[in-house]
């Protein structure tokens, strides 16, 4: 299938999340190394696919997923704070104004956010939210329930506030609600510079994943690739490859950063 030929990252990448649980943790804190370096290959994979060019204005990717549970606010999420850890500057917006929860994972309220903004009630700097340990990363909760949100999402208020945070940031990471559960999405993929699909591995269906791809080439969205969240590949389970890959490199490397200097170069 020529959808297939989209899917960029294979990620066991991005990180394991149980299925009956949603986990709101965050790279900056004690991840494995096998999550981390995920994370970088993801962020090394979108640069790849949307090199910055000299000059131009900052760049905007879009997250969204098929349906609810696939991952796509967690990688959302990190994949901002990942590219913050590079010492870009970066701004994610939660636009899932109906049900977003970008808010969960830095202990926030979600109003005042994105949508009280864009009505006009409170200004871009109010709902501007900065990590203290690092400046670099800042985020837009959703804010108060709108009753037209697709509306506000394709407002002209929305475009003028993506084209002043191009100005002030080198990277703003949306994310959006689910494709084939409700339309908002589909609202900002003409003022993003990119979209990218999230599934969950042995949950989310093929077909729905096809579907959401159509649906967002229909709508002439520049769709980046696909991250398959969750992944586990039945060579690893069988052998335990993953984990023992991962460890015995991250001892490796552990090792080689905490070598002990030569007397000679200390003088």
């Amino acid at each position: 299938m020529k959808f297939l030929q989209k899917l960029f990252v294979s990620a066991d990448k991005v990180a394991k999340i149980k299925t009956s649980r949603r986990n709101n943790y965050l790279v900056t804190q004690n991840v494995s190394f096998a999550t981390m370096e995920a994370f970088r290959h993801l962020k090394a994979s979108l640069s790849v696919s949307m090199p910055k060019e000299t000059g131009k204005k900052g760049t905007t990717v879009m997250m969204t997923s098929a349906c609810p549970s696939d991952g796509k606010t967690m990688v959302a999420v990190n994949i901002a704070l990942t590219y913050a850890l590079s010492d870009a500057k970066v701004i994610l917006i939660d636009a899932d104004v109906r049900k977003g929860r970008v808010a969960r994972y830095f202990h926030k309220k979600s109003s005042p956010g994105l949508t009280d903004c864009l009505a006009g009630q409170v200004s871009l700097e109010e709902v501007t939210n900065t990590l203290p340990e690092n400046e670099h990363f800042s985020y837009i909760t959703c804010g108060t329930h709108s009753p037209r949100p697709y509306e506000l999402l394709e407002s002209e208020e929305m475009k003028a506030l993506l084209n002043r945070l191009k100005e002030e940031y080198d990277y703003i990471i949306i994310d959006t609600p689910p494709v084939l559960v409700i339309p908002d999405a589909l609202a900002l993929v003409s003022e993003v510079d990119g979209t990218v699909v999230v599934c969950r591995h042995e949950v989310s269906f093929i077909s729905d994943i096809a579907k959401t791809l159509n649906t967002l080439t229909f709508a002439k969205a520049n769709v980046l690739g696909v991250v398959v969240n969750d992944y586990t590949s039945m060579e690893k389970k069988k052998y335990g490859y993953s984990k023992y890959y991962y460890y015995e490199y991250a001892d490796a490397v552990a090792k080689s950063n905490s070598a002990e200097v030569k007397p000679e170069e200390t003088k």
